[in-house]
């Protein structure tokens, strides 16, 4: 196997900001989702280490905050197996409801994460994170959501 060649400084760069970027609000969700901080944290590393290896890729794409999004997910589901930290909860929600709402209502309610910055991160716009709310708290009861807003980690 043939080593990559190193990727340019100017993406280099993008990476680098982009981490710096995405760094603390991806451990947050992390931690939400994630029994053990040790198993959440290097979810997170393993997450980026994955960008970094296939940046040049991800900058291509259409949307690359939302595939960096699903690489972070991905490596976060695996961390947390059947044991999300959020427990019973976060399980539920899982059970009843596409992983997009649940993200959007994780970020949003338990993490306090503005529209705005929920979209951002997630490489959608803000209607469509207000949509996924919406659709979210129309299939729940009301006392999920309270749940959520009531249990903000640090």
């Amino acid at each position: 196997m043939t080593a990559s060649p190193p990727a340019p400084p100017t993406t280099r760069a993008a990476f680098t900001a982009f981490r710096l970027r995405h760094h603390h609000p991806y451990h947050r969700y992390a931690h939400t989702r994630v029994e053990d901080r040790h198993r959440a944290a290097a979810a997170v590393e393993g997450a980026f280490d994955e960008l970094a290896a296939r940046w040049d890729e991800i900058l291509r794409t259409a949307n690359p905050a939302r595939d960096a999004w699903r690489v972070l997910t991905a490596a976060v589901t695996a961390a947390a197996g059947s044991r999300d930290r959020a427990g019973r909860p976060l399980r539920d929600l899982a059970r009843a409801l596409p992983p997009e709402q649940v993200d959007a209502l994780v970020l949003h309610y338990r993490l306090g994460m503005t529209l705005t910055t929920t979209a951002d991160l997630i490489g959608v716009d803000a209607p469509t994170v207000a949509l996924r709310l919406v659709l979210a708290e129309r299939a729940l009861p009301a006392a999920m959501i309270r749940d959520l807003e009531r249990a903000h980690p640090a």
